[in-house]
């Protein structure tokens, strides 16, 4: 059976099966533990008239320890295993599982919060106009959207709906936004993959977000995102028409230096992916897949700003 204890004395192995050092991991317990501590009190609080017994009384964890729940998370979110594997993996059932899972996913999310790693404190953080203020190199910001595969749906207005012609498969699509070193800084509502990516980003309100001054970097599918708005300095790679069949040489510059840039928008999609629970064909509540993504996105954060030594 799997335990945090034990498999610390493997540091590879760890890093295999969570993603993260043993250093990184002892981090993340500290940081969670009392938020799980707290949303747990509040939700026994909001039943207290209706308990029979005094809070703390009641059937006990299966896995007593949070560093053993936590690394539970980060296995499936890891490797995606099913829960009859991680049921054997871990010796609790897949009720334990699923339950387990259901409560410590919205603990990064509600803990959505940009650290500046050059200071030892941690500051909540409004808006990109306040994240400025603390990490003032926010003049390039990098936007692009991404598409996982989900199971083909029973109705045929859900499949259209969710049927992606650049993918040609059955997806979800979510839209980030990151600094040039990686840092996620925005991470829009998932919708079903038809939806064209310059469409989403008009939903989003991502253009009003941004700070002042700052430059967004998008790829070709955002086209018409420069005459719909016209104040937002916005670097787009020039395309090929009906009529323009070859690009000049000044053109095909400008495209590779913006690519030169645009790649690691790629990169921090590529670390999201890491985590398999984004790679995989998404098999689980769809309703809950914005907050999954928002979990992973909040892990590679915390990966990036936290090293390990």
């Amino acid at each position: 059976m799997i335990q945090a204890s034990t498999l610390r004395a493997r540091p590879k192995q760890f890093r295999s099966f969570t993603g993260f050092s043993v250093e990184q991991f002892d981090r993340l317990v500290r940081l969670l533990e009392p938020l799980a501590i707290a949303a747990r009190e509040k939700r026994l609080q909001a039943g207290r008239s209706v308990r029979k017994r005094d809070i703390g009384g009641g059937r006990k964890y299966a896995l007593d320890s949070f560093a053993d729940r936590l690394l539970l998370v980060l296995v499936w979110s890891r490797l995606y295993l099913v829960f009859f594997v991680l049921e054997h993996l871990f010796g609790v059932d897949e009720s334990t599982i699923c339950r387990t899972i259901r409560e410590l996913i919205p603990l990064l999310q509600r803990q959505y919060i940009f650290t500046d790693p050059r200071k030892s404190g941690r500051k909540k953080i409004g808006s990109l106009e306040e994240l400025k203020q603390i990490i003032p190199d926010l003049d390039e910001i990098l936007a692009d959207a991404t598409e996982q595969a989900i199971p083909r749906p029973e109705k045929k207005r859900k499949r259209n709906k969710h049927h992606s012609g650049k993918k040609k498969r059955f997806t979800m699509k979510t839209q980030i936004a990151v600094k040039r070193n990686g840092l996620i800084l925005h991470v829009s509502h998932s919708v079903p993959g038809r939806q064209h990516d310059y469409k989403l980003f008009k939903k989003t309100g991502l253009a009003r977000a941004l700070p002042k001054g700052s430059t967004l970097y998008v790829d070709s599918g955002y086209q018409g995102i420069e005459k719909d708005f016209p104040t937002l300095r916005v670097r787009i790679p020039v395309k090929r028409t009906r009529g323009k069949f070859e690009l000049t040489r000044s053109e095909k510059i400008r495209n590779h230096k913006q690519r030169k840039v645009r790649i690691f928008a790629e990169h921090a999609i590529a670390r999201l992916k890491k985590f398999q629970v984004l790679a995989d064909t998404y098999r689980h509540d769809q309703s809950r897949y914005n907050l999954t993504f928002r979990f992973i996105a909040n892990l590679v954060n915390f990966r990036l700003l936290c090293p390990s030594a």
